[in-house]
């Protein structure tokens, strides 16, 4: 079974490059152990009052609750047929939003500042490392399950208010050595996990149960580990994204984004693709099924964002790390 998720990073490079080289940050730059971490002390910094930040509706359930957990209101937007922003829908009152480029796909950066030409923008290229920074945030995620999987990692970066977020993120703690052996470990234990020869009994010792969506973000300075990750992985970004673009584009015609992170189809019955895709080995997901749901717990209101809760119905993601 092909799993939906990229989360086997070879254990021989785990070892062999866990006690490399750490990646070294250029200015700007915040190595933080998720993308979520980066999303609060942008806000932090940017509306330490508070404030309403846009969030895309059919979305991770950690976006919004990065929103609160800075102290900030979270504001749900539209998205259009294709995962982008529905501009239409964006209220003109919004202190800043957190523009999130769905599996890849990018928006249009210029036309959202010119609709909120006063919101702060944070950019959540959490599906898409290599894509432009824009915006007056970026993060990237380099948690397992994203491109790259390489274990528990976030990327902040800062085009203005350096000053304030070089004081928000010295006072994070780090990683302990006991924080970091448990991370070694468990990033092995995945890895075995997510192989392919073994991965129908992974699947059936999943569990089922929706997360708590609403709780207390625990933020850390990366892991000196996942940074020598990370250090040796830049070399063959370039190649790897290349890849995975070129496996989206032989997996279907219907792929649309940008990097490849995975291919997303809209079908009237998409578990039923699912069990025909699983019948020939290869394992799919109506990804952000639940994002209605979870948006609820942060105050949305049903049928305010129409195409997002269309979506959360019709759409299926497809693995395309792995060529076929």
């Amino acid at each position: 079974m092909i799993p939906r998720l990229n989360i086997r990073f070879p254990i021989k490079r785990q070892w062999q490059y866990w006690f490399g080289k750490q990646y070294e940050p250029r200015q700007g730059e915040y190595l933080l152990n998720h993308a979520r971490s980066g999303i609060v002390i942008a806000l932090r910094v940017s509306l330490p009052n508070g404030g309403r930040v846009g969030v895309v509706a059919y979305n991770c359930h950690t976006v919004a609750n990065a929103v609160v957990h800075a102290g900030c209101k979270p504001v749900f937007v539209d998205v259009t047929e294709d995962l982008r922003i529905d501009i239409d829908s964006l209220p003109v009152n919004l202190d800043a939003i957190i523009v999130t480029n769905l599996f890849g796909i990018r928006n249009d950066i210029a036309v959202i500042r010119k609709r909120l030409p006063k919101a702060v923008i944070i950019v959540d290229n959490a599906h898409g490392y290599g894509l432009p920074e824009e915006g007056d945030f970026t993060v990237y995620s380099i948690n397992q399950g994203k491109f790259p999987s390489l274990g528990e990692g976030g990327i902040l970066l800062v085009n203005d208010e350096i000053l304030m977020a070089n004081e928000v993120y010295s006072n994070l703690p780090s990683y302990g050595f006991i924080a970091q052996v448990k991370l070694f470990v468990q990033m092995q234990m995945k890895a075995l996990a997510y192989n392919r020869c073994i991965y129908w009994l992974t699947i059936r010792m999943k569990k089922t149960s929706n997360p708590k969506v609403n709780k207390t973000i625990v933020m850390r300075k990366m892991a000196p580990g996942i940074r020598r990750l990370f250090k040796a992985w830049l070399p063959y970004a370039r190649e790897e994204i290349a890849r995975q673009k070129r496996n989206a584009t032989k997996i279907t015609d219907c792929i649309i984004g940008d990097n490849g992170f995975m291919a997303v189809l809209k079908c009237d019955y998409p578990t039923v693709l699912q069990m025909r895709y699983a019948g020939y080995g290869v394992e799919t997901a109506t990804h952000f099924k639940n994002a209605i749901v979870w948006a609820e717990q942060f105050g949305y209101v049903r049928g305010s964002c129409p195409k997002a809760e269309e979506l959360t119905e019709h759409l299926l993601m497809i693995p395309t790390y792995r060529a076929l």
